[in-house]
């Protein structure tokens, strides 16, 4: 690796300035603090914090010693970070490491915890971000549902969305009832949204809304206001690097799809009712979106262990009968 006399501060700014060009600065901010909290962390290991000097071992020393009781996304967010900082100064330390991290049965699924989920239910957000997290973690749409919803399909009077899932043509029909604050959380996105009708039209009389509940502005001058898109990831530029750099946690909008089907069966609802309010076409599909975990089977195993108490009780209890007669 070549050599450096940059201080590790210095590093950090250098990688900063020369990655933060046409990104958010809240993004780099965020990443900044990051930095720095790991150079604290391996100077107190006895590492060399120079990303050009960061071992294995200095890794190994972070993930099974300083970030060992943190949660799984977490670890995986702060090691993703470190390793294109130091891939920035030519040091594949951690590349070269092939990390393997730990799995649930279906691979690939993540989804909150009861802390982060509570975490980013409380934090302050802005009226899109807010209408965004409350119909993917509180009604379980699909981002591309979330893009299609349509102003007009939303019926205020009978307090229901209407929308097409995933399926072939238009796809399915769903609708889902506005609980909870979802109908102030919904009201309080229109005016930010008329807004946006009105500077487009203002800048070009022709301009037609396209209708979709969320819709992005874009420039001061030359003003662009369109509908947002699955493909373009624009809501999770808009929306969700900002809340999980925020939050200093990693999750998609896919996460929160699944944190709101885990939180269904962990409510006690039914994998059948589940299974219809994600639009899924069997129960087997909902199962792996469920995931299971240690937890999980050791509550399934308290509950077969209790109701095998009660068959027992229930057994002798009739033999006693029989005997009384």
């Amino acid at each position: 690796m070549p050599r450096n006399k940059s201080s590790p501060e210095e590093c950090i700014e250098k990688y900063i300035t020369e990655n933060q060009k046409g990104s958010k600065d809240s993004t780099y901010n965020q990443y900044r603090t990051v930095l720095h909290n790991i150079t604290r962390e391996l100077i107190a290991g006895g590492f060399d914090p120079s990303p050009y000097r960061i071992s294995q071992d200095a890794v190994k020393y972070l993930l099974d010693d300083v970030w060992k009781d943190n949660e799984l996304s977490y670890r995986k967010w702060r090691t993703d970070i470190l390793s294109r900082y130091c891939k920035f100064y030519k040091n594949t330390a951690i590349a070269d490491l092939h990390l393997r991290w730990p799995k649930d049965e279906r691979p690939n699924a993540d989804w909150l915890t009861d802390d982060e989920q509570a975490d980013l239910l409380e934090m302050p957000k802005s009226p899109l971000e807010d209408l965004v997290v409350c119909l993917e973690l509180n009604h379980g749409l699909r981002i591309a549902e979330v893009c299609d919803l349509m102003l007009k399909d939303i019926d205020f009077k009978h307090g229901i969305a209407y929308f097409y899932g995933k399926g072939p043509g238009e796809g399915k029909p769903r609708y889902f009832t506005f609980k909870h604050d979802t109908e102030e959380i919904i009201r309080r996105w229109l005016p930010v949204r008329e807004s946006y009708v009105k500077a487009a039209k203002l800048h070009d009389p022709s301009w037609e809304d396209p209708g979709n509940l969320l819709l992005y502005k874009r420039y001061k001058e030359k003003v662009v206001v369109a509908a947002y898109t699955e493909k373009g990831h624009s809501i999770d530029r808009s929306v969700i690097h900002v809340l999980r750099d925020a939050l200093g946690i990693h999750f998609t909008n896919h996460t929160l799809r699944r944190t709101y089907g885990r939180t269904l069966y962990h409510a006690g609802v039914e994998l059948v009712t589940i299974s219809h309010i994600l639009g899924h076409d069997n129960i087997s599909t909902t199962i792996k979106y469920l995931g299971i975990n240690k937890d999980d089977q050791d509550e399934a195993l308290d509950i077969h262990a209790d109701y095998q108490q009660k068959i027992i009780r229930k057994r002798i209890l009739k033999k006693e009968g029989i005997q009384h007669e």
